[in-house]
């Protein structure tokens, strides 16, 4: 079954008062009327213990053990994602043998997520793929890829969010510390060696032909898994902020000195708009779209038999863990230590798209919305990492490691794609940062003050995190590695 027949059936039975309607998806439990409030900790709590009891039975829910799980039960809010609300839950646990069991008091934990970015991320795709990366199946042939790491795993989903297993004793990575190192011990590049390595056996040890796609009417589904994404969701991007920018509430949000409009044609095009542009909307938008044909015709024409694989698209710091026991303490970086998580922007791209976006996120600015694109890789790290990435990739193929001839063609060719794919990066990124202000717009909730430009242009309340402050940061890497590429094709 799929998510979308899951649903069509609870609808169809009328049985939208029962919210342990349970069917199975890729072998894992799904509860479409289930419905978690964020601000509800008691909700919280309930999804956890509904699914981990259905986990260990796998017939029924036992609404007893439900009331008095809620009463012992333990949240924590997660800190450092910015699209989902994220909560770990310790729940009493009645089996002490059981799997994430903790000590006495004995306690199961899971992490429960509540989907956010409504719109821009099709949850039934994320969902099986995800479930297809923690299960994966021989890759033509005998052998099966570990593509995640062996304790992440999904336990179920529920209507707006899903449960997965809790990996104790890992914390997230920082892009300082960790990737560049402050100490002698950690300063070698392991952490990014290893991250390399892991995203090498994701894009080649995943088959495409097991990606979940929504075809939309399409019939030809081995022609949809050949094409890379990256283009088709940066244009519904624009579009979808297009939809924003033209709303009445969008064009009447203003103050003493600034309009929403005005603001977002600065963050959007790094500039003030020109005097003779009358519809500032449509200045914006136009701009965007004409930015993303030229890139994508210059990977088109030189890089056309650039590989694509089934990415991540989004490994940064918060969505690295590493084990506190042996990286913190041994410095040891590898499948068992290393596990990258939230997958929810993964689909069919460019492969080294994937690795210059990694790049990117060297920079930092998850935090506060201001990159420091000073902490870019140099290009002696930046072909130390292609070359890990190559042998780890050429291992998975059964070939032999990187050989010289490879390395003085190959590896060249990989660094010209990475200058292209941080461009995109920038790109994407930048618009998304847009795109997720102008929501805020819309709902209500975008601060507009006196303030607002200062805190756009990283001279106010630089400790915050702040959507359009992000989006004009990447958004000026992006023109500014624009203006570097040109100047140095003359």
């Amino acid at each position: 079954m799929t998510y979308i027949q899951v649903r069509n059936e609870a609808a169809a039975a009328a049985a939208a008062s029962d919210e342990t309607f349970v069917r199975h998806v890729e072998n894992i439990p799904y509860f479409p009327l289930l419905k978690v409030d964020p601000s509800n900790e008691q909700t919280v709590i309930k999804v956890a213990q509904i699914i981990t009891s259905y986990n260990n039975d796998a017939t029924t829910v036992n609404n007893t053990d439900i009331e008095r799980d809620i009463q012992e039960a333990k949240v924590t809010v997660i800190t450092g994602g910015l699209t989902n609300a994220l909560f770990k839950v310790d729940l009493p646990c009645n089996n002490p043998t059981a799997n994430n069991c903790n000590a006495t008091p004995t306690f199961i934990s899971v992490l429960v997520r509540i989907f956010g970015a409504e719109g821009l991320i099709n949850r039934d795709e994320e969902t099986t793929n995800f479930a297809r990366l923690c299960n994966p199946k021989p890759n033509g042939g005998d052998k099966v890829i570990n593509l995640v790491h062996s304790k992440l795993n999904l336990l179920g989903r529920f209507n707006n969010g899903r449960v997965e297993t809790w990996i104790p004793n890992m914390r997230q990575a920082h892009y300082i510390t960790d990737f560049i190192g402050s100490t002698e011990k950690h300063n070698d590049g392991a952490l990014v060696m290893e991250v390399a390595r892991q995203l090498a056996r994701l894009h080649y040890g995943f088959d495409v032909k097991n990606v979940a796609i929504e075809t939309s009417g399409d019939d030809n589904i081995e022609e949809l898994r050949k094409q890379p994404t990256l283009w088709k969701v940066i244009s519904s991007w624009i579009e979808e902020l297009s939809q924003h920018l033209t709303t009445e509430k969008f064009q009447q949000h203003t103050n003493d000195d600034n309009t929403s409009i005005e603001l977002f044609s600065f963050a959007t095009t790094n500039s003030s708009q020109p005097a003779e542009v009358k519809d500032v909307a449509q200045h914006i938008i136009s701009t965007l779209t004409n930015e993303l044909a030229w890139l994508k015709e210059r990977v088109d024409s030189h890089h056309p038999n650039a590989p694509i694989v089934f990415c991540h698209n989004d490994v940064n710091a918060a969505n690295i863990l590493l084990d506190t026991t042996s990286c913190d303490d041994d410095g040891r970086y590898d499948k068992d230590t290393v596990c990258i998580i939230d997958y929810e922007y993964g689909s069919i791209n460019y492969a080294m798209y994937d690795i210059a976006n990694f790049t990117c996120e060297h920079c930092g600015g998850n935090d506060n919305g201001i990159p420091n694109y000073e902490l870019l890789p140099s290009d002696e790290r930046l072909q130390k990492i292609l070359v890990g990435y190559v042998n780890e990739r050429n291992e998975i193929r059964g070939e032999t490691t990187l050989s010289s001839s490879q390395k003085e063609e190959e590896i060249p060719n990989l660094k010209s794609q990475v200058k292209l794919f941080q461009m995109a990066s920038n790109l994407y990124w930048g618009i998304w940062g847009c795109l997720q202000a102008a929501d805020e717009v819309t709902d209500g909730t975008f601060q507009m003050d006196n303030d607002t430009m200062l805190r756009l242009e990283g001279k106010k309340d630089t400790t915050k995190w702040d959507n359009l402050r992000y989006g004009r940061n990447r958004l000026g890497r992006y023109y500014a590695c624009k203006r570097s590429y040109l100047l140095n094709e003359k």
